[in-house]
């Protein structure tokens, strides 16, 4: 072979080879302007960015799914339904991604995996971010996790964020929130969320609240108003702020609006900021809001409702509240045997039922009651067997009163009045 017709075939060769390397690469920067840093992250520009985003992150590109991103414009991803973010705990998105204080718009009918949210599932940081979705959906054999920011917070940071968010999703379990549906020891900020929410559990667990639908991490500085209500035939929880807290902190935050929990429930716990509380709930205000559960189980039922929560547990810690509320609980359901005393219904200004701690709560409002069964109420607690220290009651300021059932029924009107004054609140909290 001549040494032109090597130099030739060698040439061949490396063309070849870079052009196999070419095609064998991941997605390159170039799918993006930037670098993905924090000094200089990927923007996202358009539409098809965003889309481009959902589909690296869901391929498992851990170069995509760890980088920052910017979003430099409003997006209206109403087209088609959007595909979330992140589509499993695997492959959860666990960059940044700065909103910019941009606009996104986005409807789900029937997400593509048990996660819907404009993410999936975070693990990263979410912030400065303006949305308004729809999510809806009946879904079969499976745990559904919904809420406007993300299904669920994964150990990930939510902040600074502002969603208008209808949710109305059921599944065999179901958790529903304005900001998440379900968070596992992570961070929600600084958020504000206007809703109407409705969750149902065909056969397990529901929990819908106004920021996150259960939690085990920390909500502070945030708020939500609406209409959030759950139905189930086992445990319901729902909560002007979350369904249920558990070991973590809930401080600083507003919820404004109405509450309802309803079903054959065997538990069901109903509270103006949490359902169910195992944590610590601090320094935070319930507005203008109507609470109540409705059960219409056979047997044995134990029906919660509270002004702060339906329950607080013996690790529950709730200090400086003042409640706004008209508390309302009842249940048809008679005791199956000769011991006709055991409490059917419990309902508080404060808490149905409290094995904890209040501290410095002020409630305003009412509280009714009833039950073929027994029934515990009180202005305050229901059924106290923890510690009360300096909680009273007071006549409603003249200035404000709790909702009527116009209200009740016709919660948008309400939200809309109150949400400008729910993030000024939160604002002022922040300084």
């Amino acid at each position: 072979m001549s040494k032109s017709s090597t130099l030739r075939h060698i040439s061949a060769v490396c063309i070849l080879i870079a052009a196999c390397i070419l095609c064998a690469a991941p997605a390159s920067a170039a799918e993006f302007s930037g670098s993905g840093t924090a000094d200089n992250p990927y923007l996202i520009q358009s539409n098809a960015d965003m889309k481009k985003l959902t589909e690296l992150v869901n391929a498992g590109n851990a170069d995509y799914s760890k980088a920052n991103y910017l979003l430099t414009t409003d997006l209206a991803l109403e087209d088609e339904e959007w595909v979330p973010i992140g589509s499993s705990m695997s492959k959860a998105f666990s960059g940044v991604f700065d909103g910019n204080e941009k606009s996104v718009t986005y409807s789900i009918e029937k997400p593509a995996s048990r996660f819907a949210g404009l993410f999936g599932c975070n693990s990263g940081t979410i912030k400065n971010l303006n949305l308004k979705c729809t999510i809806s959906g009946t879904y079969d054999d499976i745990v559904i996790y919904a809420g406007g920011v993300c299904g669920m917070n994964l150990q990930g940071i939510i902040e600074n964020c502002m969603i208008y968010a209808e949710i109305d999703v059921a599944s065999e379990a179901a958790y529903a929130g304005g900001v998440a549906g379900y968070d596992s020891d992570g961070l929600i900020s600084q958020c504000s969320a206007e809703v109407e929410i409705f969750a149902e559990a065909l056969e397990d667990d529901v929990g819908a609240g106004g920021v996150v639908g259960e939690t085990y991490g920390t909500v502070k500085m945030s708020g939500a108003v609406g209409s959030v209500s759950a139905k189930g035939t086992d445990s319901v929880y729902v909560g002007g702020i979350a369904g249920t807290s558990t070991m973590q902190e809930i401080t600083g935050c507003d919820a404004a609006g109405t509450v309802s929990a309803e079903g054959t429930s065997d538990d069901m716990y109903a509270g103006g900021l949490v359902g169910m509380n195992q944590g610590i709930i601090d320094d935070s205000d319930v507005k203008r809001m109507k609470v109540s559960a409705i059960c219409s189980g056979e047997g044995w039922t134990y029906t919660y409702v509270g002004g702060i929560t339906g329950r607080n547990y013996d690790s529950g810690e709730v200090r400086n509240i003042e409640v706004e509320a008209e508390v309302f609980a009842s249940a048809s359901a008679v005791p199956s045997d000769d011991n006709n005393n055991w409490p059917q219904v419990l309902a508080g200004g404060l808490a149905g039922y409290n094995e904890g701690t209040f501290e410095s709560c002020v409630s305003y409002g009412s509280v009714s009651a009833k039950a073929d069964g027994e029934v515990l109420s009180d202005a305050l607690i229901g059924l106290n067997e923890g510690e009360m220290k300096d909680c009273h009651t007071e006549k409603a300021p003249s200035s404000s009163s709790t909702p009527s059932d116009d209200s009740a029924e016709s919660p948008a009107p309400l939200a809309g009045g109150l949400l400008g004054g729910l993030c000024a609140a939160i604002l002022l909290r922040r300084k």
